[in-house]
Formats: C-alpha cells, sequence, structure tokens
C-alpha cells in the first residue's frame, strides 16, 4: 500500500509550494520499492499522488494526464484548477462505470488520490483529497481548507493504510510541537516546511521488508509561478547513497537535469544537469556555502548573481 501526504510548504524566502512526497513501494505477492505514485501534469500547475490498489490507480492517473493534453482548455490551463478538479472526475467516473465482468465489489475502486495545485483565479493553493462513494456510487472529490487539526502551520492531507496514516499524524503533530510549541502556533507565522517529508523519511528508513511501506521517498511540487517538478533525494544518505528520482535510482551514466535534488538529512536542496556523482557534488558545495554552478530554485538570486549561469559541459 501506500503513505503519501501532500502540504503546503513555506521557505524562508516567503515563497510557497504545494508538495507531494509518498513512499516507493508496491505489494501484490512481492515487494516492489522502486515504482512511480506522485505525477505532474504536463499543464505543469497541479499534481496528483494516489495510495491504494495499482489495478484502480495507474489506469487511473495515466488517463487524467493524457486527458489534460486532449483537451484544449485544460492544455492552456484556460481551464482553472477548480474546473479542471471537475474534469478529472468526470473523467474516473466514466472510467469506473465501463468496468464489467466483475467478482462481486470489485467494481468499488480501493484508491484515494490527494490532487493539487495552484488556483490562478483565486491566487492560491488548493488541495482535494478524491475518493470513492459508496453512498452515491461516484468518486467525490473534498477540499482541505483548514489545517487539518494542525494548528495554524497550513493544509496538510495524508494517505494511505490507516495504520500508517496515524503513525504519520502522530509523528507530524510531535515534531511541529516540538518546534512551534504545543498549540503548534509559535510564533503565529509558523509555516509548515519540511516536517511531513521528514516524519515520512524517517517512516522509510525504519521499515522492514514485510511493511507495506519503503522504498525511498519521491516526491513532486508545484511552484507559484504556475510551473511543477520532480523532486530528487539522495537514498538512503547522501554520502554512500544513491539518487532516487520518481521512486527510481538512476543508473550512473544517467544524465539529468533535476531542479530540485534534496539531501535528505539536511535539507539542503540544489538542482543538477549532471549525473549523481554531479548532483552530490552539488549539494556538497551548497552545504559548504560556495558558489553553484546552477541558481537553487528555493533562493532568492542576490545582487552578485542574478544571471542564471550556464552548466558545465562534459
Amino acid at each position: 500500500m501506500t503513505i503519501a501526504a501532500a502540504w503546503i510548504r513555506t521557505l524562508e524566502n516567503g515563497a510557497e509550494e504545494l508538495f507531494f512526497c509518498s513512499d516507493s513501494r508496491l505489494s501484490s505477492g512481492k515487494r516492489f520499492d522502486h515504482c512511480q505514485k506522485t505525477f505532474r501534469f504536463n499543464r505543469t500547475d497541479a499534481a496528483i499522488c494516489f495510495a491504494g490498489r495499482t489495478d484502480w490507480a495507474y489506469p487511473m492517473i495515466i488517463a487524467t494526464i493524457k486527458a489534460a493534453d486532449l483537451h484544449a482548455p485544460s492544455q492552456t490551463r484556460s481551464l482553472t484548477l477548480s474546473k479542471f478538479k471537475a474534469h478529472l472526475l468526470n473523467l474516473l467516473n466514466q472510467m469506473q462505470r465501463e468496468v464489467h465482468n466483475f467478482a462481486q465489489g470489485e467494481n468499488v475502486p480501493a484508491v484515494t488520490f490527494l490532487f493539487g495545485g495552484y488556483d490562478w483565479w483565486n491566487k492560491s493553493f488548493r488541495l482535494w483529497r478524491i475518493e470513492f462513494d459508496q453512498k452515491t456510487f461516484s468518486f467525490i472529490a473534498n477540499e482541505r481548507t483548514g489545517s487539518n487539526a494542525l494548528g495554524g502551520l497550513g493544509k496538510i492531507e495524508i494517505a494511505g493504510d490507516p495504520e500508517w496514516i496515524e503513525e504519520l499524524r502522530k509523528k507530524v503533530k510531535a515534531l511541529a510541537q516540538l518546534r512551534y510549541g504545543l498549540d503548534m502556533r509559535q510564533p503565529l507565522t509558523a509555516r509548515f516546511n519540511m516536517e511531513p517529508f521528514e516524519c515520512i523519511r524517517d517512516l522509510l528508513r525504519n521499515s522492514s521488508a514485510g511493511d507495506s511501506i519503503g522504498g525511498a521517498p519521491q516526491a513532486v511540487k508545484v511552484y507559484q509561478y504556475l510551473n511543477s517538478t520532480d523532486v530528487g533525494f539522495f537514498w538512503p544518505k547522501l554520502e554512500g547513497g544513491r539518487l532516487f528520482l520518481s521512486g527510481r535510482p538512476l543508473l550512473d551514466y544517467e544524465r539529468a537535469e533535476i531542479r530540485s535534488i534534496i539531501d535528505p538529512d539536511s535539507m539542503q536542496s540544489t538542482w543538477s544537469s549532471g549525473n549523481s556523482e554531479v548532483a552530490a557534488s552539488q549539494i556538497r558545495k551548497a552545504m559548504r556555502g560556495e558558489a553553484l554552478e546552477c541558481l537553487n530554485d528555493e533562493i532568492e538570486p542576490t545582487k552578485e548573481s542574478s544571471e542564471f549561469p550556464s552548466s558545465s559541459q562534459d
């Protein structure tokens, strides 16, 4: 199964991101730890992840991503995020109605989607939990408007196995109270940064082969400027670890332009257009405070580095 969370992250410079993070394990008579569960849409202002049975999730996610390109108003983003969400519900319900020759109960999708993005109409991030409602026998979307009983830290949704949802909530609450007081409102301006990720990271590091969650963490994030990116992680640590993207470790010879690569312990972030070794070098430079070949996407350019330097080529 899965543990997944989506939340609004506030950076030190005041910018916001909508962050989706999950584990990478699929279980069906085996454990497969290199599986994608977080997805971006080509319209770039929205993302989606899932928890539940992959025989439902994968066909539906692939169809919705394709549909976002087929429908011209969605492709151009003239279809607002809220209307795009309604379009996704229509697609999910259409697919569910086409199921036939099923065993008893096998037409009930056992899957939860977390969907959200930046709404250019409302000028804010929005986040929905999409689940199948057996009363109406259709997918419905519930928008997260509050902090989910986590002080004033911002919007967050969690999906997955019930026991992992409970465990993640407990860990996030404990970490938030440690950093922001028992009411999680100290100071009043306190907002989520990477706390949910830190708790998912710890759950995965402590998971065993028999657990329903495992593998490396994976993530996508949506920016306020209507763009999005996949997030790479060195796992299990920067030193001696491998660079993972969408749950899969990059091969040694792969050269990839990754806009956001994170060291899971220091939370230092950079981006790279090389192989894993180049990316690790970039993070080490950032940790030492050295100038990077490419600007960190989370750092506001200074006067001395306002131009975007080109990366070196081998």
